[in-house]
């Protein structure tokens, strides 16, 4: 089979795509995607691809990685970030190469352990119901049986009834309780968390998303090991603008007061009398579980009166960095050990392999929190530049308090972990470059000698977008002041009326937002434009539905709104953006990373900050033209992109419109 012909076949203007899309237009960019997808497949090395919206990438490497895999009897992981992408490729990209492609292979979507029901853990769920579960829960364990008997895949998203998370938790798959020897091999089980184990692994190709792939991956011994997830597999990053901070998470993962709260109330909630102890002789251990969930509030209190109270005078500071160790006494330590001692001593009352394992996983996760907490405590790894923090969920006074640890840079665990030689990353994105440039990007990941490609956008940008750029406002200050605010809001108000509505505005302060959201809201009613904003209790998605169903209406939006907002067509004809997103440099890690690279011999801000700052913005445009047929304009109003020398890498980062300067 010559592949590269077929794939040429396949992408040609009389090609297999030409003849089931009847409004099919030939895209040089997406074949050439595809033949670089190929030959880095062919010469085992590693490539950046740059490949902005309208290109086609799904199929630009789905349909070489198959044709490779097939043919080179290899396994092809496909990692996404968002659900988004995973539901297009698995719901209809993928099903439809199977029809077309003309040839025979196997697809899977590979899913967290504890998205499956356990039949065997419900099973003992049921029989444990009153002493695990309130009378609302032990309905619903009731109703989640009777679905279990009917499902196909046995995953959550296949349930459409809503499903509390600690009934969900006491019948899911687990790792460490639910095994072969539990559950039984493919063949013979009823375990759908075996089932898919296995048909994923006949495959040829499995679609994951990033947080799974690391934690599935957890790194290599051997640096001539071939492949990262399976023996002999390639992996293709799609939205690989995300991996850095996503990989950063799984290097060591982040402990909190609730978390540890959790599990307790898990083995023994003495107010309702409930949990997994109760089917065990006592033993003493409830009043153990009690004084740790007392000490557990203690230790995490104590610590935010230590750093936030004594050691720090701005209240407002939701993270703050540790440098010193032993900044408090870990009194959990000790009782942690209490604790696991009597978890150990209930090991002979076990009555089967599941209750053994479930009991034993209990000893290793909080084995693991005692282990994370006396490491962080002790800044384990403060000379290996890994940076500490701990982090409050909000200002209210029993927010959560997590302790985070962070390597200020990644690129060694990428060089040796994912950019190895003998093996094959593609890494592909709408925004992979600074000023026309892969330099960044292949820096931070240890990268340097991986090959890019760089296609140019589908769409006639310089028709179909004009940007306006106000130079009358102040620069916006860390403390935004009553000029300012008035000054953006009035030219705000001043797009929306030019496109009536339709607008989405982008912000990076959620202060500010609500301020002037707020204020909008009353200016704008009268034109009977609505006012959606972010943080009032409706979900992204919900938001998003009802911006693309209201076009007389604006969305104003936070940091995730910048990007993977997808609305094609005239709902969204003005994008407003604010200001530049440079990144708070405060935050403990992003602090670290700018002390590092100074500290290195580099520029923090040249190097670092605006690079981010760029990208950020060039995801932020990119939500503006989503089709050919899209029209707008953009609106920037931070007068810092002209009159500031680094104005110009922002302008020049996106592709050639007319630019008014009002």
């Amino acid at each position: 089979m010559d592949i590269k012909q077929k794939i040429i076949d396949f992408f040609s203007e009389n090609g297999v795509l030409s003849d089931k899309f009847e409004l099919y237009e030939f895209r040089q960019s997406q074949l050439d995607m595809a033949m670089q997808v190929y030959d880095t497949l062919e010469g085992k090395s590693h490539v950046f691809i740059e490949a902005p919206t309208g290109i086609g990438k799904s199929f630009a490497y789905l349909v070489p990685a198959i044709l490779y895999a097939k043919a080179n009897k290899k396994k092809a992981i496909i990692s996404t970030h968002t659900i988004n992408l995973q539901e297009q490729l698995i719901g209809k990209d993928i099903p439809f190469l199977k029809e077309n492609l003309g040839i025979d292979f196997k697809a899977a979507l590979i899913k967290g352990k504890n998205n499956y029901v356990c039949p065997k853990r419900l099973r003992a769920a049921m029989e444990n119901a009153y002493s695990l579960f309130e009378n609302d829960e032990i309905k619903l364990v009731d109703k989640i049986y009777g679905w279990s008997k009917n499902t196909k895949d046995g995953t959550l998203s296949d349930i459409e009834f809503p499903v509390l998370p600690n009934v969900w938790n006491n019948v899911c798959a687990e790792r460490g309780i639910c095994t072969n020897k539990t559950c039984g091999g493919h063949e013979d089980t009823e375990c759908f968390y075996q089932k898919a184990k296995y048909e994923i692994s006949v495959s040829d190709l499995v679609v994951v998303n990033h947080h799974l792939f690391f934690t599935l991956f957890d790194g290599v011994k051997d640096v001539d090991k071939e492949g990262y997830l399976y023996k002999n597999d390639f992996v293709i990053f799609d939205e690989a603008h995300t991996l850095e901070a996503i990989a950063s998470e799984h290097i060591v993962p982040a402990l909190s007061r609730e978390m540890i709260k959790y599990h307790l109330l898990r083995l023994y909630n003495d107010r309702k009398k409930k949990g997994f102890l109760l089917s065990f002789p006592s033993l003493h251990i409830f009043p153990v579980v009690q004084n740790l969930l007392e000490v557990n509030q203690y230790f995490f209190q104590e610590i935010k009166r230590e750093l936030f109270h004594y050691r720090n005078k701005d209240e407002k500071k939701l993270a703050l960095r540790v440098t010193e160790k032993n900044i408090v006494k870990n009194i959990l330590n000790e009782e942690i050990e209490i604790l696991l001692k009597k978890l150990r001593e209930l090991r002979q009352y076990c009555k089967s392999d599941l209750q053994e394992n479930e009991l034993q996983d209990y000893i290793l996760r909080f084995g693991e929190f005692n282990r994370l907490i006396n490491e962080f405590l002790q800044l384990k790894d403060e000379d290996r530049d890994y940076v500490y923090w701990v982090e409050l969920s909000s200002q209210k006074e029993d927010a959560n308090i997590s302790l985070c640890v962070s390597p200020v840079d990644i690129s060694d665990y990428f060089r040796e972990n994912i950019f190895r030689g003998n093996n094959t990353a593609i890494l592909t994105s709408a925004t992979l470059t600074v000023s026309n440039n892969f330099g960044y990007f292949k820096k931070r990941f240890g990268a340097e000698a991986a090959e890019d490609l760089q296609l140019p956008t589908q769409f006639d940008f310089y028709r179909q977008v004009k940007l306006y750029i106000p130079k009358d406002i102040p620069e916006p200050l860390k403390e935004n002041n009553i000029l300012y605010n008035n000054k953006l809001k009035e030219w705000i108000n001043y797009f929306v009326q030019m496109t009536e509505g339709k607008a989405l505005v982008l912000f990076t302060n959620a202060n500010l937002l609500r301020k002037i959201g707020a204020e909008l809201r009353s200016e704008l009613s009268e034109y009977n434009i609505e006012v959606m904003m972010q943080g009032e209790g409706i979900s992204r998605r919900n938001l998003l539905k009802n911006f693309k169903d209201n076009t007389n209406s604006i969305l104003l939006g936070l940091d995730s709104f910048w990007l993977g907002v997808d609305v094609p067509g005239e709902s969204l004809s003005n994008l407003i953006i604010t200001r530049l997103p440079f990144l708070v440099p405060d935050h403990p890690l992003v602090k670290a990373k700018l002390e590092y690279i100074d500290l290195h011999g580099g520029n923090s801000f040249m190097d670092f900050s605006l690079p981010e700052a760029i990208l950020k913005f060039r995801q932020g445009i990119g939500r503006l033209i989503r089709h050919k047929t899209d029209e707008g304009i953009i609106a920037v109003l931070d007068p810092r992109i002209l009159t500031k020398s680094y104005g110009r890498h922002f302008l020049s980062s996106i592709d050639e419109c007319p630019v008014e300067i009002l």
